[in-house]
């Protein structure tokens, strides 16, 4: 099996959970805070990881010059980026909020561009405004944008989610010389747990709500959409590079409705297939052009 591959299957993994993680963070809003979901969440996938560590044994300890970049990730990457994610979803449905971090690709080239001087091909820039077409037509944008508006707040929280997530992968990137993949996820998930417990002192929930369902949606949260996604996320960012990995991220909106429609009853119509189209179509582009020029990404981690 080739590396790209390898890197195609891997991303296939974050791409489904998060896109079924939307739901059940909307599901979970109903009862608890943003960050205190993140808190549970990030705990038990924590403990699952340092489990693993501890089977797989895989070293414990981490280069102190390398913990700057742990803990960026860890906290920017993870926290900051759920405080957004989570309350953006509190303001506006999954659907929408699914739509802003399909920008990530868009940020990710930007941010690539100033910090390693990548150059990108017009294939490259026509397959991510091709799949940013797609997702729009996915997502319902008939919300009001007025300033005062719930939907407003929403999307400027996503936004600031997509920025957060750039930082991640930029973080991630020089770690992949030095350690394995589950000993960067491990790392990062520990250094995010700080950030997101002392909100459980302050944040207003439902304890007394929560059964089976709300148990069943926080474990999926942890396991599948935290050590898996994150852990194949990880794996996709080393073979494929960062904003080839991040562009795999506009198939999330396909999911997320996907999801809706079986878990909540949500139709899909003409207008959400030709955008899921268009969206394949872009990641098509990108993947035979790699093909056709059989040149490395001078961005992937050797």
């Amino acid at each position: 099996m080739s590396k790209t591959t390898k890197g195609l299957l891997s991303i296939l993994v974050p791409v489904i959970v998060w896109g079924i993680s939307f739901v059940s963070t909307e599901y979970l809003l109903g009862i608890m805070e943003p960050m205190s979901i993140g808190a549970i969440r990030f705990t038990i996938a924590t403990l699952i990881l340092y489990i693993m560590m501890k089977v797989k044994k895989e070293p414990l300890k981490v280069n102190r010059k390398d913990r700057p970049l742990f803990i960026l990730a860890g906290a920017i990457g993870i926290a900051v980026y759920f405080f957004f994610e989570n309350t953006g979803i509190k303001y506006i449905s999954a659907s929408p909020a699914s739509l802003i971090v399909a920008a990530i690709p868009i940020f990710t080239l930007i941010f690539e561009s100033l910090v390693f001087k990548r150059r990108f091909s017009k294939i490259d820039i026509l397959a991510v405004i091709i799949s940013l077409v797609g997702v729009i037509l996915i997502v319902d944008l008939s919300e009001g944008l007025s300033l005062q508006s719930d939907a407003m707040i929403g999307y400027l929280m996503m936004i600031g989610a997509v920025a957060a997530w750039v930082i991640y992968s930029l973080a991630s990137k020089p770690l992949f010389e030095r350690y394995s993949y589950l000993t960067i996820v491990f790392y990062q998930f520990l250094y995010s747990v700080p950030f997101f417990i002392p909100f459980l002192f302050f944040e207003k929930n439902n304890w007394s709500a929560i059964g089976a369902v709300e148990v069943g949606h926080l474990v999926f949260l942890a396991i599948f959409a935290s050590v898996l996604g994150f852990y194949y996320y990880a794996v996709a960012m080393d073979l494929l590079g960062v904003t080839e990995s991040s562009i795999f991220i506009n198939f999330i909106p396909i999911v997320t409705i996907a999801f809706s429609f079986f878990y909540l009853g949500q139709w899909v119509g003409v207008k959400e297939l030709i955008g899921g189209i268009l969206i394949m179509l872009s990641v098509t582009l990108t993947t035979i052009e790699d093909r056709k020029t059989k040149k490395h990404n001078p961005l992937d981690i050797q």
